[in-house]
């Protein structure tokens, strides 16, 4: 397979995969709203999507012999995958299946937000300085992070709707009484863990590339607001997991995490692969 072959077949997957995504959210939506358990097909099609996402992702990492998130589309891509992925591996840990509608519909929104500029690229020139592996593995490890605090920002934001609705009494507690809190608390509580065991090591590589000389002044501001992401996160895993009924607190600490991190995706991580090669 030539390199414009192989360019065409990894773009031409990644175009085609919001529509699965959203089918697998919709199937789980609608087996949520009748307080059924998600349909077999719709958690299959969302395994199958993420495997088929992954698959892309490496291909188009081969042919470009660059990382598959050094453009602004294909880190929304990469973005995608990761929330899908780690929303499948949450699922088949916990048993819990109630919350996909969540995941695969906003996995399929960063997808569909990624195709227009995925469309438009043309095969990369060779790039006039070689690529730093350092900087690539530092940002891969940045966005996969970035998927962990999205999703235990996701299931914290449930968790504060469900207390509230608790503490009202608008909403009865048990088996029959609709989402568990205990259940969105270990889901919020794995997220946070999941998002320390990513961001730590990509946060260790970050202070490395920022002590050399010549790192942009956008690489410095990155592993700021990671190094604050990191923290907060910290700080509400270890809340889920000593103080469950400070859950509140930890939700708001998740919260927090996760704009400040949408944040970073926004503004800071543009800026950062326009300076260097991924």
């Amino acid at each position: 397979m030539s390199r414009t072959m192989g360019r065409v077949a990894a773009i031409s997957l990644l175009l085609l995969l919001p529509a699965p995504y959203v089918a697998a959210g919709v199937g789980y939506a609608q087996a949520r709203l009748r307080d059924e358990r998600p349909p077999g097909w719709a958690r299959w099609v969302g395994l199958a999507t993420a495997l088929a996402h992954l698959a892309g992702l490496v291909l188009l990492s081969k042919v470009t012999h660059r990382s598959p998130f050094q453009t602004e589309s294909q880190a929304l891509s990469f973005l995608a995958f990761s929330v899908a992925a780690l929303y499948v591996v949450l699922e088949r840990t916990s048993h819990v299946a109630r919350y996909g509608g969540w995941f695969f519909l906003l996995a399929g929104l960063l997808a569909a937000a990624s195709v227009p500029g995925l469309a438009a690229e043309a095969l990369p020139a060779p790039a006039p300085n070689a690529a730093d592996p350092l900087l690539s593995f530092h940002v891969g490890l940045a966005l996969l992070g970035t998927a962990a605090i999205v999703t235990a920002g996701l299931f914290a934001g449930g968790y504060v709707g469900v207390y509230r609705r608790v503490k009202r009494a608008q909403l009865a507690v048990g088996p029959a009484g609709g989402p568990s809190l205990v259940g969105l608390q270990r889901l919020a509580r794995d997220a946070s863990f999941a998002g320390l065991a990513l961001l730590g090591p990509g946060l260790l590589l970050g202070y490395q590339v920022v002590a050399r000389a010549g790192t942009s002044a956008w690489a410095q501001v990155g592993i700021a607001l990671a190094t604050l992401q990191f923290l907060l996160l910290l700080a509400a895993w270890w809340l889920w997991w000593r103080r469950p009924l400070r859950g509140p607190v930890a939700a708001a600490l998740n919260v927090a995490a996760t704009l400040l991190a949408v944040a970073g995706f926004a503004i800071v991580h543009p800026m950062l692969t326009r300076a260097a090669a991924l």
